[in-house]
């Protein structure tokens, strides 16, 4: 049973154990939220990192009228509700459980970066993501901002505790899971998709188009708009991908905090939208929602550049601001990956620091638009 429920005479009391994946669980959930309009409810998540679009929307009204607290034991859960407007109270493992905090040595250790490829190598074989080809300055500033997060201060103790905790390595790779970004972020990038690319493409009978690393979805999203107002979205299928599951769970609501909105909009008057950016939105008091309309074309699902193999074949690959946590040798491994799953004539998009001179990806592309880090490939 995914909820357990107890009653008083003034409130209802519902505990969620794990996460909501299967629909029928959250049709229930809503039935529970709605079933009294009197009580007051108060819902603890134990387990869930992420939530359905419609519990969310169903959480928001609640809270509006004042009708529910809501709990969570997941800081991935928490940061996402906050984003969007919904207050919610934190509680760590750690607490529940009287844990003692560590106490902060007087002088902090710098890590060596054999011990922490060795510590790498460790979570490969356990847990079976390879980071050992990330930027090893990139991670040491990732592990030590957890390591903070957990309150434990020396290494040693770091690494046993998640080599043998699944929950702490799980808070670890969150925060190895970099996930900015912003809706048409480089403007002038989508101006020149807009212009130059989706033009040539227009002359083909059906699209496709890879975002890897589409982290929250803003991107892909991004994309569709500007491809239905160039009156090709229902001929183009987008693939958005990333390596972490709830990054992708969250761009599939399609929910997102009004608080970049202004900026937002900024990006898409500069990329050279052509009509008002809140159309493709429905409002609500904290956030907006993606319309339906441009949810249609895009599929998102986990995908490891790593590991998890080509896609193929597409005529366009973004994968920006991605390859900086990469080193030499897995950007190269990747861009052979991208010219494997390009067709003849396809184009590939990097980000603005990221290109072709340290990972030998001239032998696989040309330059078509060095200054926005556009390539063809070869």
């Amino acid at each position: 049973m995914a909820f357990k429920i107890n009653y008083n005479h003034e409130e209802i009391y519902i505990n969620v154990i794990g996460e909501l994946e299967d629909p029928k669980q959250a049709v229930e959930l809503i039935n529970l939220l709605s079933m009294s309009k009197s009580k007051h409810i108060k819902i603890t998540f134990l387990g869930a990192n992420v939530l359905p679009k419609n519990i969310v929307e169903k959480l928001s009204i609640l809270q509006h009228e004042e009708k529910c607290t809501i709990v969570v034991f997941k800081r991935y859960l928490f940061s996402y509700l906050q984003c969007l407007g919904i207050k919610c109270r934190y509680v760590t493992e750690s607490s529940t459980l009287g844990k003692p905090k560590e106490s902060l040595p007087a002088e902090k250790r710098t890590l060596t970066k054999e011990e922490v490829y060795s510590f790498l190598k460790d979570l490969n074989t356990i847990y079976g993501y390879d980071y050992t080809e990330y930027q090893i300055d990139s991670i040491i500033r990732r592990i030590n901002i957890t390591m903070l997060k957990e309150s434990i201060y020396d290494f040693n103790l770091f690494r046993e505790q998640v080599l043998n905790n699944e929950e702490i390595f799980h808070n670890l790779f969150l925060d190895f899971s970099i996930n900015t970004t912003e809706f048409f972020r480089d403007p002038d990038v989508f101006a020149l998709i807009k212009n130059k690319i989706l033009p040539y493409l227009n002359s083909y009978n059906h699209i496709k188009i890879w975002c890897a690393g589409c982290s929250n979805g803003k991107e892909p999203y991004s994309l569709a708009i500007m491809l239905k107002e160039a009156g090709m979205l229902d001929k183009t299928q987008i693939y958005a991908t990333d390596i972490n599951p709830y990054v992708i769970e969250e761009a599939k609501s399609g929910m997102y905090s009004m608080n970049t909105l202004n900026k937002d909009i900024s990006n898409y008057r500069n990329a050279q939208g052509e009509n008002n950016f809140i159309q493709y939105f429905d409002i609500n008091r904290s956030y907006i929602k993606v319309k339906e309309e441009l949810t249609k074309n895009i599929l998102f699902f986990q995908h490891s550049l790593l590991s998890s193999g080509t896609l193929n074949e597409f005529n366009l690959i973004l994968c920006r601001n991605v390859f900086i946590y990469f080193n030499d040798s897995l950007q190269e491994s990747v861009l052979r990956s991208f010219y494997n799953s390009l067709d003849n004539n396809g184009f590939l998009v990097l980000g603005k620091s990221e290109g072709l001179v340290k990972n030998n990806g001239e032998q696989y592309f040309s330059r078509y638009d060095e200054k926005n880090k556009i390539y063809k490939k070869k």
